[in-house]
């Protein structure tokens, strides 16, 4: 069994000094619809690599960071939560660490027959799901490091 959910009419913003300062060390958001808060990043790295790997672009160039300035992203994505583990690791695609409710864990990224991707994790109720150090990870995140294909991120 598993949710999941599409994620369009998504939005970048990158931060002023001052924007940056009322954050937890964010220079670029993520929102849907133009207001809903959906993810942060601490790097343009990082940004960049999130959008990559879930298939997304960006109209216009997104700035070093300190710059204010906001866009829309093209495309859109499907993230999916599994109770079964049996489920979740018999889905084919490249395997990569995602943040998924406070802790980097396991994801696998698929490219669906309608071409958009899915960002697949198991849900954090799940006891025996993977976690990785969490500094380590946010390193690895915020240089944009790309996911690896091999069994573990």
């Amino acid at each position: 069994m598993h949710y999941t959910q599409l994620y369009e009419r998504l939005y970048w913003c990158s931060l002023d000094r001052d924007a940056h300062a009322r954050t937890c060390g964010y220079w670029y958001t993520v929102t849907s619809y133009g207001a809903t808060p959906h993810t942060a990043f601490r790097t343009r790295a990082a940004l960049m690599r999130w959008l990559d790997d879930r298939g997304l672009t960006v109209q216009g160039e997104v700035p070093q960071a300190g710059t204010h300035a906001h866009g829309t992203i093209d495309g859109s994505y499907r993230r999916s939560s599994h109770m079964s583990y049996d489920e979740f690791y018999a889905v084919d695609g490249l395997r990569t660490r995602v943040m998924d409710n406070g802790d980097y864990t396991l994801g696998i990224i698929s490219t669906d027959a309608d071409g958009l991707r899915t960002v697949h994790h198991l849900n954090p109720n799940r006891r025996d799901r993977p976690a990785f150090d969490h500094r380590a990870s946010q390193a690895l995140e915020d240089a944009g490091t790309p996911p690896t294909s091999g069994p573990s991120a």
